[in-house]
């Protein structure tokens, strides 16, 4: 046998010497990853949000019957919005991680969205929150409030809960 080739038993403990060393460098690396989130507090990686609801009315003073709203952080990072299902009373609580879990801190662009008529095929009859308001109830508001580019609502969420509860009016067409 040459000097130049290795035999069997050599070639098999080279290769394991090798396997040693990528499993000891993943596990070095694995290591790494894990301190520098620990160090950074990234345990869930959420922002804090704040208590925050209200109610929406339309211009003629009744509540809004029933759909959705939503609350989108203005700015750069505009995600995650914060939503909440408007009740049959109005009433409204904002949830961004989990229901009712309130909105991150700072100024929101709003929209609202109309509660489906019950005829609708989207709506699910099985749904548990009851089904939405009848055609001849659902009140017809400005389509420019089903965007948030064109609603011209805008609330300031902060670290007060007393002073997150918004009284939103829309106009109907």
């Amino acid at each position: 046998m040459s000097s130049d080739t290795l035999s069997p038993r050599q070639l098999d403990v080279s290769y394991g010497m090798q396997d040693a060393g990528c499993e000891m460098r993943n596990g070095c690396i694995g290591l790494l990853i894990t301190m520098v989130l620990v160090a950074c507090g990234c345990s869930d990686g959420h922002r804090p949000t704040y208590p925050a609801g209200g109610t929406v009315m339309l211009s003629n003073g009744e509540p809004l019957p029933g759909g959705w709203i939503e609350f989108q952080l203005e700015g750069e990072h505009t995600a995650p919005t914060a939503k909440a299902r408007i009740q049959q009373d109005g009433r409204f609580e904002l949830g961004t991680y989990e229901k009712a879990d309130g909105a991150l801190e700072g100024t929101h662009r709003v929209m609202v969205m109309p509660p489906i008529p019950k005829g609708n095929a989207a709506w699910d009859p099985g749904d548990t929150r009851g089904p939405p308001a009848a055609p001849q109830d659902v009140p017809n508001i400005e389509l420019r409030y089903q965007r948030v580019e064109t609603s011209g609502l805008t609330f300031s969420v902060t670290t007060e809960p007393t002073e997150n509860r918004f009284e939103i009016r829309l106009e109907t067409e």
